[in-house]
């Protein structure tokens, strides 16, 4: 059953891509600080629809902006490794409009900032959307664990989590 659920998203996945109605966003590299962020890419998981059934939104209680999963691939890594970051969101309101949205990304060990945040901006409409960016580490990274904070933020709220890497 889960396979069919999975194949029906794919294939409208590929029909609103072929009508141009969600192409997934991207954007280019940059360097900041001692990281290397990659290119980041932005599709829909959940339309708005689903993920008001998925979490049994009412208009009037509210907007929802809920950070759903940080994901980071591989766990273990070496000094100057790439890694892909994952973070799926979703966002509910009443107005079923576009609304800004802001994704800050931190890395950070024993505390402190390792380089900068990284920021995405984008403007999406209501629904889960799941943002990839990759990660090139320097090769002269310490080892140890590193916490890698992640914030979504809209005009109606914010959300925050954090996960961790290990080189």
């Amino acid at each position: 059953m889960r396979e069919n659920w999975q194949k029906a998203l794919i294939g409208l996945g590929l029909l609103m891509l072929f009508m141009g109605g969600c192409e997934p966003k991207q954007s280019g590299v940059k360097q900041l600080g001692n990281l290397m962020w990659g290119r980041y890419q932005e599709q829909i998981k959940l339309s708005r629809e689903d993920a008001v059934a998925k979490y049994n939104y009412c208009p009037t209680g509210g907007c929802v902006v809920r950070l759903e999963e940080i994901e980071i691939k591989p766990q273990w890594v070496k000094p100057g490794d790439s890694i892909v970051l994952t973070t799926s969101y979703t966002i509910l309101t009443p107005e079923k409009v576009a609304i800004p949205v802001t994704i800050s990304r931190e890395v950070r060990y024993q505390g402190q900032t390792v380089g900068q945040v990284k920021v995405t901006e984008t403007r999406n409409p209501n629904g889960t959307w799941e943002n990839q960016v990759n990660i090139q580490l320097p090769a002269t990274a310490k080892p140890g664990t590193y916490s890698m904070l992640v914030t979504v933020t809209t005009g109606y709220g914010r959300a925050q989590k954090n996960v961790f890497v290990v080189f």
